[in-house]
């Protein structure tokens, strides 16, 4: 268990290193964190423990295109993988829209090289009759017994129910209402942890004051309702990194490694092919836009050597 422990420590250092002209901010959303929650990853190992079936929830669309970017759809598709490699029963992930869905599924294609595995992965992507989503979220969870749902760098409604990118801008009619899921997650006693880098990500209403005092537009924000783009959302738990697939990686490295599955912990070559197949089809950097390779205006030579760094840690302490 001390081992587990400073592994988790080790792990939540390195997914909060400042990276290449990231906001210094992390490390005081990370040190808020820490304040509320005690071991982050540690809780949301345990959570996962206890779960046989698993819903992700992710996809940022970026203005003006709105196309999906690369942070959280990578790290979905390599977590995804993980569960269903630990013998798992099955994932459930939930999109918006049509496109998010048509690039996760030719990552999952890739990560599982059309292994039988791909068929425990089915997609369920928003409607707009949020009656009858919610009724399908149901049914969904009743039928495949889902025990946790994880949000992996998706936008949360602010205290005033509006969703907003990190320029503070107004992203709430391109993404589903976080909302909805939470509801249900809550009534039928799902678990539920939140991943994000940002503070406006479902899950980090937990240190909403301080995403208010650290965040660039946190407090107040670029549109009409001025309301700042901290999130408003409680998760369970939380993980805060520099990057949102950061987060999806640490936790996905210790799922694997603790279920004796160290062989299919994610490497950096992979990051490097999986982002550039995620822009071929259609994602773009969050940061840099369409023209930048990389995720979070980040490029993947760098990301790599975070993953890699991550299954080194991973594999030395546990």
């Amino acid at each position: 268990m001390r081992e587990l422990h400073n592994l988790t420590k080790s792990l939540e250092e390195l997914i909060i290193t400042e990276g290449l002209g990231r906001r210094g901010v992390i490390y005081f959303l990370a040190e808020s964190l820490k304040r509320k929650i005690e071991d982050p990853l540690g809780n949301a190992l345990r959570l996962l423990a206890d779960t046989s079936s698993l819903m992700i929830v992710t996809g940022f669309n970026i203005p003006p295109d709105y196309r999906p970017e690369t942070d959280g759809i990578i790290g979905a598709a390599v977590f995804a993988r993980a569960f269903v490699n630990i013998g798992s029963n099955e994932v459930v992930i939930v999109l918006d829209n049509e496109e998010q869905k048509m690039i996760m599924e030719h990552l999952i294609r890739i990560l599982l090289n059309e292994n039988t595995t791909a068929e425990k992965i089915t997609f369920l992507t928003r409607i707009g009759n949020e009656y009858l989503f919610r009724e399908i979220l149901v049914e969904e969870i009743s039928s495949r017994d889902i025990g946790l749902g994880i949000f992996i760098e998706k936008p949360s409604p602010n205290r005033e129910g509006v969703m907003h990118n990190m320029r503070g801008i107004d992203v709430s009619q391109q993404h589903l209402d976080p909302r909805i899921l939470l509801d249900v997650f809550r009534e039928m006693g799902v678990k539920t942890i939140g991943i994000g880098d940002g503070g406006n990500e479902v899950g980090l209403g937990i240190i909403e004051e301080d995403v208010r005092k650290y965040v660039p537009y946190g407090n107040i924000c670029a549109c009409p309702c001025r309301s700042g783009i901290a999130s408003s959302t409680i998760t369970d738990t939380a993980i805060v990194s520099t990057v949102s697939n950061w987060g999806a990686y640490a936790l996905e490295a210790l799922l694997l490694a603790i279920n004796d599955k160290s062989k299919y912990i994610h490497s950096g070559k992979e990051e490097i092919m999986l982002i550039e197949e995620s822009l071929r089809k259609g994602a773009i950097d969050g940061v840099r836009g369409k023209d930048f390779v990389g995720v979070d205006g980040i490029p993947p030579n760098y990301h790599a050597k975070i993953v890699d760094a991550i299954k080194a840690i991973t594999l030395s302490l546990l």
